[in-house]
């Protein structure tokens, strides 16, 4: 079953620890250094020869709306980019030349987009869905507003019923101990602990899942999915029965999928 490891923080609580993490990732990314979730987004682009065809979306784009430049660089000529932080949008804004002309950024959410139903030919919600209270109704959003034919890409965490959901949830306790900004500062300088420990120690909403449960969602909200796999960002998926012990579907799990 999907697992609720979420903790109970206030809105501006919220507000404050996704804008210190991705005002870091901000820091640390540069022209030569870029996250393994959107490396792996670019090269799915090319692998599976998606067409930029048409209008895209990045669904939760949040300080560095890197999945949107990505989408960019591709050849749409159209991308809607939304995220729920003011201030990761002011953040993203100043990120986007010289393609901002192509790149429009929006404030909202994932659980309630605020555009027409099929609007796009392309979505991607990479790492997103698993921090809101609702992860269904992000996929039943998205199918909204992707037309029949039209593609997805979408990750979350898969690692449910692993050794890792046990060390998540042993850092989650160890979070509600070790006060965040203290945390933040003496990590400073390591990618790693901003992007990864911490992001699990201490982010307000937290799901994780089974592939077999993403599936089933998928499927009811009409994607097709045409591919799927553990994330390379996971060390451990190429381990078989000792990497699926210890990662379960991956730590993060894609699916490109095609909208019926």
């Amino acid at each position: 079953m999907a697992k609720n490891l979420s903790h109970l923080h206030s809105p501006s609580a919220i507000d404050e620890f996704y804008t210190a993490i991705h005002a870091r990732m901000a820091q640390q990314e540069g022209p030569n250094v870029t996250r393994p979730t959107v490396r792996e987004f670019v090269e799915t682009l090319g692998q599976f020869s998606i067409a930029p065809a048409g209008q895209a979306l990045d669904a939760g784009c949040g300080g560095t709306a890197a999945v949107a430049i990505a989408c960019a660089k591709h050849g749409f000529s159209r991308v809607q980019a939304i995220d729920i932080n003011k201030d990761n949008l002011q953040r993203a804004k100043s990120l986007l030349d010289p393609l901002g002309s192509a790149i429009n950024l929006s404030c909202g959410s994932v659980l309630s987009l605020p555009f027409s139903n099929c609007t796009f030919d392309f979505a991607a919600c990479v790492g997103v869905a698993h921090h809101t209270p609702d992860p269904e109704r992000v996929i039943s959003e998205l199918a909204r507003v992707v037309r029949p034919g039209g593609q997805l890409y979408f990750s979350v965490y898969c690692f449910a019923e692993s050794w890792f959901e046990g060390v998540v949830r042993t850092l989650r306790y160890l979070g509600t101990h070790v006060p965040f900004g203290f945390m933040h500062r003496v990590s400073s300088k390591s990618q790693v602990m901003n992007n990864f420990i911490l992001d699990h120690m201490y982010v307000p909403t937290l799901w994780v899942f089974r592939a077999t449960e993403i599936r089933a969602l998928l499927t009811r909200h009409r994607f097709s999915p045409r591919a799927e796999w553990a994330s390379s960002m996971d060390p451990f998926a190429r381990h078989g029965w000792i990497g699926r012990q210890i990662s379960g579907d991956g730590l993060m799990r894609v699916w490109l999928c095609e909208r019926r």
